[in-house]
């Protein structure tokens, strides 16, 4: 890791390269260093010099374009690794395409609250093939069950967005799943009964988060089950929000309550809470 100050040095860099030559410069900037591990750090500060989430002008096709040269640059060097029998290189360079894909997955997924910036259906495809991608290296990788729970989420994410409901709800499931398997232990089959053990409030973010998203799923296919699913999940995060202390776990509720009503006023064009 590179120190915050140098951190910031090169998200500064990047911004002014990007602003004057588009994509293309990004990655000939970054494929001009030397340093492999440098050229790692530097594709994955590169999301940082676009604007923010809740800005305009965000260019999607750039962000693609970077992270997938980044992507590439990150298995070239795991290749060369695993041919020098350095595995533990080679992992640390799957992780960092791992972690590429899921952010390009997360930046293109049409569901954070304030982003205004209009996807293409060639964005949200993307996004979703990313999204693929990072559950398998997460499997290969051997995550625990809550990280590799944000992939199918975010494949889930770009399902609903694609107008596949029906393959959404299956994502989300998986990864409600999951994350109720990161909370009981990787022992257990998953939560027995998710609702009642985890989706109340001061239950787990994640399974809150991905239930609702899990009924919001249900809910535009026609299901009446659907939103008292979706609607649980809601009221779950803000009694979390009303009856407990900790900053971190009320901070947490509010981004998951927001989303979900984010997601809903676009999916649906009303809210139902």
């Amino acid at each position: 890791m590179i120190a915050n100050d140098l951190s910031e040095e090169h998200r500064a860099k990047l911004q002014s390269v990007l602003e004057e030559g588009g994509a293309p410069r990004v990655v000939a900037y970054i494929q001009s260093n030397r340093d492999a591990e440098l050229r790692r750090t530097l594709y994955s500060l590169a999301r940082r010099a676009f604007p923010e989430r809740e800005g305009h002008g965000r260019k999607f096709d750039d962000l693609i374009f970077i992270a997938r040269a980044g992507i590439t640059e990150s298995l070239r060097q795991a290749a060369l690794a695993r041919a020098k029998l350095d595995h533990e290189l080679a992992t640390e360079c799957t992780d960092s395409a791992n972690r590429l894909s899921y952010n390009l997955s997360a930046d293109l997924a049409d569901c954070w609250p304030g982003d205004e910036n209009p996807r293409e259906r060639r964005h949200l495809e993307a996004g979703f093939r990313a999204a693929c991608d990072c559950i398998v290296w997460r499997q290969e990788l051997g995550k625990p069950p809550d990280r590799r729970a944000m992939a199918y989420w975010a494949a889930g994410m770009h399902q609903l967005s694609l107008g596949n409901a029906v393959e959404a709800l299956g994502w989300f499931e998986t990864a409600a799943g999951l994350a109720a398997k990161a909370v009981a232990g990787e022992s257990s089959d998953g939560a027995s009964d998710v609702t009642a053990d985890y989706v109340k409030p001061g239950g787990d973010f994640g399974v809150i988060l991905y239930h609702g998203y899990a009924g919001l799923a249900r809910h535009i296919l026609g299901s009446s089950e659907g939103i008292h699913q979706y609607k649980r999940a809601c009221l779950s995060f803000q009694g979390t929000i009303n009856n407990f202390k900790d900053p971190e776990m009320i901070e947490d509720a509010k981004f998951g309550l927001e989303q979900l009503r984010w997601v809903e006023r676009k999916l649906t064009g009303k809210e139902s809470t």
